[in-house]
């Protein structure tokens, strides 16, 4: 209680900045990294967004050596090819804050030709540098060019260990050796090494062999999310009573395993982050009046458009390659998104805390044009 009294209090000094100039001394006299989580926090359940997004994911390629059940890169009706080179400089110098930027579109990022070029340009302009990847490199080389490329993050996408029951998942067995090679002999634990696995019904221990696997190895945390049903409604997954369930379970192997468990619907960081998380989750963005993805990221295709989503590809906000992101980021049409997703997205729940049922919402695909 001692805890909750406090924040609340945080909160009304949050409220009285522009009244009392004095509060202003008494938050910088707190330490940094508490200061930017109070901050931080305060900004989230109150949708407060920030002037441009923090986090933004380019789409360098849709092509893909895996061919997943669940993915729906191919009724997304996206071209299944790389971004050009000239397009690519264009959108980086266009993103001029330090953004943290994830070069992943719908396709495997170290297929395109020129991918340790953009790696080597985002860190250069100062960028922190991510990858999601299946971990099937087309070449032997690529895991030691991994290494030597400056890459802050690199996500495995993996949704079992060797001879998994996840039918619908990812696919290959050959993606172990190379993930465990990076780990193993990557130096000051640089790129920083996540695994991100779907969550599908009757295949819990999957998840936790996953979870077992990355402790063994050594990488940073496993990411956990629900399946995506919109373009595949055939696809399990459990209910909600056994999907809190799994979490718990999960929680506690990771735990045990001393590895870091990141399940956006329950908890995600460490120490006072997910304890405030934890706490606080279904009040975020106006107790969930927002979908948890629009609240600091933006989505640029192949060809420069801004989205608010990568399962939006035709829900174009304006395009980088003759506007700047701001703008883009603050027009009529990202804020009438914002404030009415569910008419475009329907029953989508990847990014909020509940199961949606589909029965539920009524898709009206409503933006101005």
């Amino acid at each position: 209680m001692r805890i909750l009294f406090n924040f609340a209090a945080l909160v009304k000094r949050y409220i009285l900045f522009t009244e009392n100039d004095d509060c202003w001394s008494n938050f910088l006299a707190l330490p940094k990294n508490m200061l930017t989580l109070i901050l931080d926090t305060l900004h989230r359940l109150f949708y407060i967004l920030p002037l441009k997004p923090r986090q933004v994911q380019i789409e360098i390629t849709n092509r893909c050596n895996m061919d997943c059940p669940m993915c729906p890169r191919e009724v997304l009706d996206i071209e299944l090819e790389h971004m050009d080179w000239d397009k690519f400089v264009t959108v980086v110098d266009k993103l001029k804050e330090r953004e943290n930027i994830t070069l992943t579109g719908w396709g495997e990022p170290f297929l395109h030709p020129r991918i340790f070029d953009m790696i080597a340009y985002c860190k250069e302009r100062g960028h922190r540098v991510m990858i999601t990847s299946n971990g099937l490199f087309p070449k032997e080389s690529i895991a030691d060019e991994i290494l030597n490329s400056g890459l802050d993050e690199i996500t495995f996408s993996i949704d079992g260990v060797e001879d998994n029951n996840v039918s619908n998942g990812h696919t290959s067995n050959k993606v172990y050796e190379n993930i465990e090679k990076i780990a193993r002999l990557r130096e000051i634990r640089k790129p920083s090494i996540r695994l991100q696995a779907t969550l599908h019904e009757g295949c819990e221990k999957d998840l936790y062999n996953v979870i077992r696997f990355g402790a063994r190895i050594g990488v940073e945390a496993v990411n956990v999310g629900r399946i995506d049903r919109k373009y595949a409604p055939e696809l399990k997954r459990p209910s909600p009573v056994e999907e809190e369930r799994i979490f718990y379970e999960a929680d506690h192997i990771a735990n045990e395993c001393g590895i870091r468990l990141d399940w956006l619907q329950y908890a995600v960081g460490t120490r006072m982050v997910r304890f405030f998380y934890r706490l606080l989750r279904k009040k975020l963005h106006q107790s969930g009046k927002y979908c948890l993805k629009t609240f600091d990221y933006a989505y640029v295709s192949r060809e420069g458009n801004v989205t608010p989503c990568c399962l939006l590809p035709e829900v174009k906000m304006g395009n980088l390659l003759d506007g700047d992101l701001q703008t883009i980021w603050q027009n009529e049409k990202f804020n009438h998104f914002r404030k009415n997703y569910r008419d475009t997205c329907g029953s989508c729940d990847l990014w909020v805390i509940d199961q949606v049922d589909s029965d539920q919402v009524v898709r009206k695909n409503q933006i101005p044009s």
